[in-house]
């Protein structure tokens, strides 16, 4: 999987606070293991260690995104790095570190080296029992959804702030059979993000648990959660407890009606605290699956502070796929930097399609569809909005239509997005620099468009356009906006068994608070793995 490494702002830029955060060590026992790991280990037990290095030149006309000022520059990276990868009954994980070196040629920038690391991992602790699953994923994001750089961008680091997000779940998976009666399954989980900037730490634990009957035609089940969440700012807390009636008349279809009580101290549009006490809720549930290349699956929610909601529709051919998904749920930046909103991902639709569809264990599936967009030469994301950066908890509402169609030489998707976010239901107070501080809704749209063709056996180019608009709405600003448009051309091409290398055109034509901001740029790419 492709990382996006976090920006460690110029040394002009750096607070204490900054400095000491991208000056911590990170992983370097890794480091030292990749550089004297024997090649006749790195398969050995299941065990599959990749040392790499990518080099990447960038020629740009506009190196610090600045619609008053722009400068040229040429930036170069250098960035070995390692991955680790273990398939087995009982551990699946991929982990992948990167030191990454930039050096601005005219000195744009001061070079700085900056730690990217993204950790996936599931341990079967107790045989179809017990789990313990763990993320861990260090990243850049821009420092408002109001500024022009993408967030896939490392030329301006003075509009970048860093996050570090850390994830722990253990759960019962399996089920606790209590006699004849019902199974039990539970998880509970933790998340932490860090980020520099005016932006702190917010944490979250979220304890989910399931008392079910057995299966029948008219079935039953008694849900329990609790979700607390922490930051600098405030923090929030609920809990819930719900009883389902399941009818199910068919392995094809199953109908949900539920009711039961929740209690929490989020804060409604007033920004006073919500009532303290239990109040009643319900909701309904259905899944259809009429053929199995079609599935539709709609949930819905009335809530003391909000009504929810979730819809996910999916259909698949032999070559192509639709999918078509909206949710509607309180949120926070932790939860956003692990399951990212505002990009696309290409495995939502590849896992749709074969030979990917029939893969039952999502770590092999995944590594199979790395392998196949790695030799498309196309990336796994398509960044069109960047994440809601604040340390408020807020109600999110995403709708996205996305079209993919995968051949034997030209790969084509589409996708339309909408996603609105209110501050109205969180944390009572903004920080200074937090986006909600400048709005209290924003709203963000957008589509992308991508077009890969293979060329012969080893070389493939593609296109791809993305077009997005954030808009702001506050009692004290009118008209906050931010319009971007960006197009890539890469002619990608493999220069042997293991090396890879490609050169690429961008162009950006971007809209902000401080005025237009054009960008060109010129990207050359050369990839080595070394077993």
């Amino acid at each position: 999987m492709a990382l996006t490494a976090p920006e460690c702002p110029a040394t002009r830029f750096l607070t204490k606070k900054q400095a000491a955060f991208c000056s911590r060590p990170v992983t370097a026992l890794i480091v030292g293991w990749t550089l004297v790991v024997p090649a006749q280990y790195a398969h050995a037990e299941n065990w599959r260690v990749t040392p790499t290095l990518t080099t990447r030149a960038i020629t740009s006309d506009n190196i610090n995104f600045s619609p008053n000022d722009p400068a040229s520059d040429t930036l170069v990276e250098v960035n070995p790095g390692v991955s680790v990868r273990r398939v087995s009954p009982r551990i699946n994980l991929t982990a992948a570190y990167t030191p990454r070196y930039f050096h601005y040629v005219d000195e744009t920038f001061s070079s700085r080296v900056s730690h990217a690391f993204n950790v996936n991992g599931r341990f079967e602790v107790i045989d179809d029992l017990f789990f313990m699953d763990v993320r861990a994923v260090a990243g850049q994001q821009n420092t408002s959804v109001f500024n022009a750089v993408p967030t896939d961008n490392t030329l301006s680091p003075n509009q970048l702030s860093n996050t570090r997000t850390y994830s722990i779940t253990p759960s019962f998976r399996g089920k606790v059979r209590l006699g004849e009666v019902a199974t039990w399954s539970s998880s509970l989980s933790t998340v932490r993000t860090e980020s520099t900037g005016n932006l702190g730490s917010v944490s979250s634990e979220t304890f989910n648990g399931a008392l079910e009957g057995l299966p029948a035609k008219l079935g039953w089940r008694v849900d329990v959660s609790s979700t607390s969440t922490e930051s600098d700012r405030g923090s929030t807390k609920r809990e819930r407890i719900t009883g389902s009636l399941i009818y199910r008349p068919d392995v094809s279809f199953q109908l949900s009606v539920r009711y039961g009580f929740e209690k929490g101290n989020v804060f409604n549009s007033g920004r006073s605290p919500g009532d303290q006490g239990f109040q009643g809720t319900y909701g309904a549930g259905i899944v259809w699956t009429p053929t199995p290349r079609t599935s539709i699956r709609a949930d819905i929610d009335n809530r003391p502070f909000a009504n929810t909601s979730s819809l996910s529709a999916t259909h698949r051919m032999a070559r192509m796929s639709f999918s078509a998904t909206h949710a509607r749920t309180l949120t926070n930046r932790a939860q956003q930097l692990l399951q990212p909103s505002g990009v696309v991902d290409r495995f939502d639709s590849l896992s749709l399609l074969e030979p990917f569809a029939s893969l039952t264990d999502p770590i092999q599936r995944e590594q199979l569809m790395t392998a196949f967009l790695d030799s498309q030469g196309i990336s796994r994301y398509i960044v069109g909005l960047s994440p809601i950066l604040t340390d408020s908890e807020f109600l999110q509402t995403r709708s996205q239509i996305s079209l993919s169609r995968v051949g034997a030489r030209n790969t084509m998707s589409l996708s339309l997005f909408l996603t609105e976010s209110d501050s109205g239901v969180g944390s009572p107070l903004a920080a200074t620099g937090d986006d909600f501080s400048r709005a209290s809704v924003i709203r963000q749209h957008g589509w992308n468009a991508s077009y890969s063709h293979r060329i012969g056996s080893k070389s493939s180019l593609a296109f791809s356009y993305s077009s997005t608009q954030s808009n702001g709405r506050s009692t004290s600003l009118s008209g906050l906006s931010s319009n971007r448009d960006v197009l890539n051309a890469t002619l990608s091409t493999a220069l042997g068994a293991r090396t890879n290398g490609s050169i690429g055109l961008r162009m950006t034509r971007a809209t902000v608070i401080s005025g237009d901001v054009d960008e060109n740029a010129v990207i050359a790419t050369l990839n080595t793995r070394f077993n």
